[in-house]
């Protein structure tokens, strides 16, 4: 049933066809409902405690998600600068989704003049005359208030902050703000030296593009790589077409569903595309090479033939390895960041997909219009070439240096998981950036020139009415900002106590040394008395029962921040006390200490793949050892890959958090291949070490093809324009070669030591029922451990008239009779005589078996006959595989031994007997 399923492309070719078309079309249809998601809610973990918290103090105090406008000229103090200040402002406050907007022209400041503390707005209307103009700069670069936040020190870069709100939630609406945006900057802002801005809208909106432009770049970049290195391994045109058509129709499937089911793309989703080229050519690689080894021949039937051999050797590997790949994608579904959730979803979905398109189109082509070529896929033994040259220089290393490969690999990837340890996490989108990106350095400047673009809150709340009007409490704010400058991270932080500071400044004839907070209670009602309630509304609420410190800053290391802000977390928890509940949020907090998230995430999916990879394979070789095997060779690579993180300084990303399932499920793949292609050697042979020969000859060239084609194909990623995504695919293609390297070196060496036998060679073998229940050498045993005994012996045919043993040879291996008849022959005087005909079940030279001996007879195919060959030696060393099984095959042999001794001495015995005497004669009749 399931190689019929492997082979309907092949067989069923005009319903094929109109199934691919058919789902192509309503794939087409599901493309227009396909959305984007490159909003900032898909990097905060669902689980975050903060959350509601946020939500609440935003909807008090106002978001912290603010755009900011840099805008720099020597002559912004001049009249014409100004008005075009004024003219961006006012043009800012015009748009209908514009909350709010913070500049000079809306700033207040408090003064001092004939005597008496005064506060007001910096700027009502352009000054004309120059003087005024200056006294406005002096005052503007003497406010702590506005230094740093909307003014520099030097007083040539000022900024605009703006406030946007999206009450309905609506689709493209950061892309729209950010064009209205860059409309206004075009428009009014070419007076000035230099003028941009950064905030959630043009990132937002800078993802897109740059999402768009690698889906564009890097998948047509990756086929030409995977057309060029499949040329040059397999020399066949076809071969190189064929994965190209399988990618385009998995891609044009997966986006279609993608659109019906509502999993949205996303930043990640950029790779998407070079992804189902790269890891799809793999399956496509092996199964060229499978139908280039089954020698296909001229004609539609030549062809099938070699269609049959390949889907017959391919079927199951290309179930496993499909399964272990959508696995290691699925896996990421575990993580609470939807960023990766749906990516997770989309990348599974395509590898699902990917496998029934390679199971319909391959055989399609192939038996319509499949090239003709012989001995194309193996490095046969004597042959010559590259394949083989590579294939000798291997066997050379594993034959003569088994330990010493095991050694130096143990020694290797025990100082790369040493390294892993200094593993750091991040998931700022600020870093998806490269750092030369305009992006980048504008906000770098920012943050030279004002104050780091990133804002969070710090909130205290008491149930108490006008506690933030006392000195003790307000000391708590005050003490929570002195700590943070001890952090010495953070570029600026404002409050109700730097407010109240300042006209105390001010009250003191601007004295630096009075930018403190009154002492006594009477002197804190009198400032407030300056204040309108509206002009604090962005520190302390109405009631004064809740106050805020806006902190804002420029680190883009989640690492780092997430240090900081544990230990500020637990110093305003300290400072705040008891009766005032405190919080550190904001969403840029959110998206950072959903890093560790990232790191859990890596780690439960990780387990969750080894584990569920580990039971297949153990299911799929019925072995224990089966699993740790498959296992081996693939978690090196990842060890490696984490150490090179570790040394390269490359932290785990929403990008990096992925690789080590990802390239599990995919390095496994050429595992299960070599140990695939292992077992079925092993049918063949009972020398262990000449079946890793030819497992190596058989797999070299497809294992070697795939490995660089995912290499080549993995680094075409490094030149996405996101560094999670470079990351990713240098990483990737550095797995990709260790993995390569293990699976050449490491786990033939673990092979020749190992003998495994596949659930599907025990469900698949077919010997007639009555030869295995009267076989005396399988009595008592189950009709699964009659299997795998089978398995493990060597299976040969003879024609007939073979000689299958001569007399007189010397030997230690005993033969059972699966089909066929021999005769047994004994050579006496020079004759010949025919003492015994065996049949299916039968078993001959047991005797030798026991102990190394001449053979008695010959044995001769008196048919075509099938037997399997058990040897002493070989049969002993299986003993360590297989105990129970050998155990009951010496036991029964001991019976067939003892039964032949049986009869033997009967016979015997018989023969000695004396003959009873004649009775005596009846005396004549008288």
């Amino acid at each position: 049933m399931f190689l019929r399923f492997m082979l309907f492309g092949a067989n069923h070719r005009v319903v094929t066809l109109f199934l691919l078309v058919l789902f192509s079309v309503l794939s087409a249809v599901g493309l227009p409902d396909l959305k984007v998601d490159t909003s900032f809610n898909s990097l905060i973990s669902d689980s975050n405690p903060d959350k509601p918290v946020y939500d609440r103090i935003v909807n008090r105090f106002g978001s912290d998600n603010k755009t900011i406008f840099y805008l720099r000229d020597p002559d912004l103090w001049t009249p014409a600068r100004l008005a075009d200040l004024k003219n961006i402002h006012d043009s800012l406050q015009s748009l209908p989704y514009v909350s709010e907007v913070e500049s000079l022209f809306s700033a207040r400041t408090v003064g001092y003049s004939q005597g008496a503390v005064t506060f007001g707005p910096l700027l009502g209307e352009v000054p004309e005359i120059p003087e005024k103009i200056a006294q406005i700069q002096n005052k503007a670069v003497q406010d702590q208030l506005l230094v740093h936040n909307l003014i520099s020190p030097n007083g040539q870069v000022t900024a605009i902050t703006v406030s946007v709100v999206d009450p309905q939630q609506q689709e493209g609406f950061e892309e729209r703000v950010h064009g209205a945006f860059e409309r206004i900057i075009q428009e009014q802002g070419g007076a000035f030296q230099e003028i941009f801005q950064v905030g959630s809208p043009r990132v937002t909106a800078e993802i897109k593009d740059n999402l768009y432009s690698d889906m564009v770049t890097l998948a047509p970049l990756s086929g030409l790589l995977l057309i060029l290195s499949i040329l040059f391994f397999l020399r066949s045109f076809l071969a190189a077409l064929i994965p190209l058509t399988t990618s385009a129709i998995c891609l044009l499937w997966t986006f279609g569903l993608m659109g019906w089911l509502g999993i949205p793309i996303n930043i990640l989703s950029a790779m998407l595309p070079s992804l189902v080229v790269v890891i799809g050519s793999t399956e496509d690689t092996f199964m060229l090479s499978a139908y280039f080894q089954g020698n296909p021949g001229k004609g539609r039937e030549g062809r099938r033939q070699a269609i049959y051999f390949m889907m017959k050797h391919m079927g199951v590997p290309l179930f496993l390895t499909t399964l272990t790949t959508a696995l290691g994608f699925a896996s990421n579904a575990m993580s609470s960041i939807s960023l990766i959730q749906d990516f997770a979803y989309a990348a599974t979905l395509a590898m699902a997909i990917n496998a029934v398109v390679t199971v319909l189109v391959i055989p399609l082509m192939l038996v319509t219009f499949g090239p003709v070529k012989k001995n194309v896929g193996a490095a046969s033994l004597g042959q010559k070439g590259w394949a083989a040259n590579l294939a000798v220089e291997l066997e050379g290393l594993i034959h003569h240096y088994p330990k010493s490969i095991l050694f130096v690999t143990l020694l290797v990837t025990g100082s790369f998981l040493y390294q892993a340890a200094s593993l750091k996490v991040t998931n700022d989108p600020l870093s998806y950036f490269k750092t030369d990106q305009p992006l980048i350095v504008q906000t770098d400047l920012i943050h030279e020139d004002l104050a780091g673009m990133k804002v969070f809150f710090i909130h205290l709340e008491s149930q108490k009415e006008g506690v933030f009007r006392d000195p003790a409490y307000l000391g708590k704010l005050v003490k929570i900002e002195d700590y943070m400058d001890q952090q010495g991270i953070y570029d600026s932080h404002l409050s109700l106590v730097d407010v109240l500071s300042r006209v105390n400044q001010v009250f003191h004839r601007n004295d630096s040394r009075f930018f403190t907070l009154p002492e006594n209670r009477e002197m804190i009602e009198q400032y407030l008395l300056f204040f309108d309630p509206e002009d604090l509304s962005d520190y302390v609420s109405e009631d004064y029962r809740q106050a805020i410190i806006m902190v804002r800053h420029n680190v883009h290391d989640s690492h780092t921040l997430n240090r900081y802000i544990r230990d500020l977390k637990h110093t305003v928890q300290r400072f705040s006390g008891t009766g005032v509940n405190a919080s550190v949020v904001g969403e840029n907090l959110m998206i950072n200490s959903a890093a560790q998230n990232l790191m859990l995430g890596q780690m439960e999916s990780l387990a969750m793949l080894l584990g569920v990879i580990f039971i297949i394979m153990s299911g799929m070789f019925t072995s224990l050892k089966g699993g740790l095997i498959s296992l081996v060779p693939n978690l090196i690579p990842i060890i490696m890959v984490f150490g090179l993180m570790a040394l390269l300084d490359i932290p785990i990303n929403p990008g990096t958090a992925m690789l080590a399932v990802i390239a599990i499920g995919i390095g496994i793949d050429n595992t299960i291949h070599l140990l695939s292609r292992y077992n079925e050697e092993c049918r063949l042979t009972s020398n262990l070490w000449l079946a890793v020969r030819r497992t190596v000859r058989a797999e070299v060239v497809p294992v070697v093809t795939t490995s660089f084609s995912l290499l080549l194909g993995f680094s075409v990623l490094t030149f996405s324009n996101f560094t999670i995504i470079a990351q990713f695919g240098a990483l990737s293609a550095a797995a990709m070669f260790f993995a390569l390297v293990a699976d050449l070196l490491v786990t033939p060496v673990i092979m020749a030591r190992v003998r495994l036998i596949g659930i599907t060679q025990i469900l698949g073998l077919s010997i007639q029922k009555d030869v295995l229940d009267k076989s005396p050498l399988f009595h008592g045993m189950t009709k699964f451990q009659i299997k795998r005994a089978v398995l493990i012996s060597e299976m040969r045919t003879f024609a007939s008239g073979d000689l299958v043993v001569k007399q007189g040879s010397i030997g230690r291996s005993m033969a059972l009779i699966l089909s066929g008849n021999v005769d047994i022959i004994r050579h006496a005087n020079g004759e010949a005589m025919k003492v015994a005909v065996l049949g299916p079940g039968q078993i001959f030279g047991e005797i030798g078996f026991v102990q190394e001996t001449e053979r008695t007879a010959d044995v001769v195919a008196a048919s075509e006959v099938e037997v399997l060959i058990f040897d002493y030696k070989t049969m002993n060393q299986k003993m360590k595989f297989f105990p129970h099984i050998i155990a009951n095959l010496n036991l029964n042999i001991s019976r067939v031994l003892a039964n032949r001794l049986v009869e033997t001495v009967a016979k015997s015995m018989a023969a000695q007997a004396p003959k009873p005497s004649p009775p005596a004669p009846s005396p004549p009749p008288k």
